[in-house]
């Protein structure tokens, strides 16, 4: 198995990964907080599927089905995907049944989304939606992010690459586990890589024909971070400086606004843009999550980000974002 470190843990995988998860940060040495494994047939009796689930997603699938249940066993957990994935979840490792080997681009897909954001959040991490980036220069503050919040499509990936083209570092582009530690709220690295769709993949490196699908159904690219792709990366925690909710208007004019948020309004929205939010709260971990995000939101500010649609626009949010967190 080869080891490294993502999301602030260390991994262990025999799993062929498409992105450059052994670039994330040095190889780690000692025993691997979790390991993960595929196998075509399930590790252990499926005795569970006699059981109801504590959870079904709201989220259906073409035919009308659930998008994915929970599953609980005797000590363990299963986050089925139904008729393509199974992730069979420990405390120390993860094994994921693969149905239909044809879909095991989903695999990794999966994992370094909502199942191991699940596995974070059992831990006692939050795992917020959204991408992160490191400013600073080469002063001392550099090691500070600035997270955007936001859904699929909600421009945070742009908003990412243009502090990245201003001279910032890519900490994660989809999930960011925050951690509370020594009266810090940290922000955890994810992996060298973006993910972009063609226009943004355009703008930022001029065409996109050359970069790899995630998806094959999917017209998004994977971007490679770091000395041999687009920008930086920091792979190493980094404190919070500040939390920024993207509002990109239709017109490709106006200003740049920037309003802070209420403390009891930033915790909802910090629930409502975290990875399946749903889910935690069928297993009984939101009000622990509450409370982390109340004393979170003391210390971090969250932000509201207003700004104009178009690439040629992102310069100029850049710079007011750069402007606000210096401030």
């Amino acid at each position: 198995m080869r080891t490294c470190r993502l999301y602030g843990i260390t991994l262990a995988s025999d799993f062929p990964f498409a992105a450059p998860l052994d670039a994330a940060g040095s190889t780690a040495s000692g025993v691997p907080d979790l390991t993960f494994s595929v196998c075509l047939e399930a590790p252990v009796p499926a005795l569970w599927q006699r059981e109801r689930p504590i959870y079904r997603s709201p989220w259906r699938t073409e035919d009308g089905e659930s998008a994915s249940f929970l599953y609980r066993a005797p000590g363990f957990e299963v986050l089925r995907f139904p008729g393509v994935l199974d992730f069979y979840l420990w405390p120390d490792r993860i094994l994921c049944h693969l149905i239909d080997p044809q879909l095991q681009f989903l695999v990794e897909l999966r994992l370094l989304g909502p199942v191991l954001a699940y596995w974070l959040e059992l831990r006692g991490a939050a795992a917020l939606h959204a991408s992160a980036v490191v400013f600073g220069g080469d002063r001392s503050d550099r090691d500070r992010a600035a997270g955007f919040l936001s859904t699929h499509g909600g421009g945070k990936t742009g908003l990412a690459a243009a502090l990245l083209r201003a001279g910032g570092a890519l900490l994660t582009d989809d999930l960011l586990p925050v951690e509370e530690r020594g009266g810090l709220f940290l922000g955890h690295p994810g992996y060298p890589q973006m993910r972009m769709w063609p226009d943004e993949a355009t703008w930022f490196l001029g065409g996109c024909d050359d970069l790899p699908l995630v998806h094959p159904e999917l017209t998004k690219r994977r971007v490679p971070a770091g000395p041999d792709g687009f920008g930086a990366f920091w792979d190493r925690p980094a404190p919070l400086a500040c939390l920024y909710l993207p509002e990109r208007r239709p017109e490709p004019h106006g200003p740049v606004e920037i309003h802070p948020v209420a403390p009891r309004d930033a915790v909802i929205e910090l629930v409502r843009h975290s990875f399946s939010p749903f889910l935690v709260e069928a297993v009984g971990l939101q009000p622990g999550r509450f409370d982390r995000f109340a004393r979170l939101v003391r210390q971090v500010p969250v932000r509201r980000l207003s700004y104009p649609s178009g690439f040629d626009r992102l310069s100029v949010v850049a710079e007011a974002l750069q402007h606000d967190l210096e401030c």
